[in-house]
């Protein structure tokens, strides 16, 4: 059975919506860290977070989102270069 991934989206207006999605397979680890990377990148630059599943193709303006939060783990990063300003190892105190 393929694990879950979990993507949390806050709107503007303070709604929520969770989507859960497989985590996506790959041959090797070399591979996986390049697709991971080009994704983050695309992640940055694009105006649109677009979902498929279900029979539908879901496209959300990032003008209308607050933030967005996406499950992982650690050693799923490793190897990724994020952007420079990112803090790493954050934990939520509140």
């Amino acid at each position: 059975m393929a694990r879950l991934r979990f993507i949390t989206i806050e709107f503007v207006d303070g709604t929520t919506t969770k989507y859960s999605f497989p985590a996506p397979s790959f041959q090797s680890r070399s591979q996986e860290t390049a697709v991971k990377q080009i994704k983050l990148e695309s992640f940055f630059k694009d105006r649109f977070l677009v979902l498929h599943g279900e029979g539908k193709l879901v496209v959300f303006p990032f003008e209308n989102i607050k933030s967005v939060q996406l499950s992982s783990e650690d050693e799923e990063l490793e190897g990724i270069t994020m952007p420079k300003h990112t803090i790493t190892g954050a934990k939520c105190v509140t």
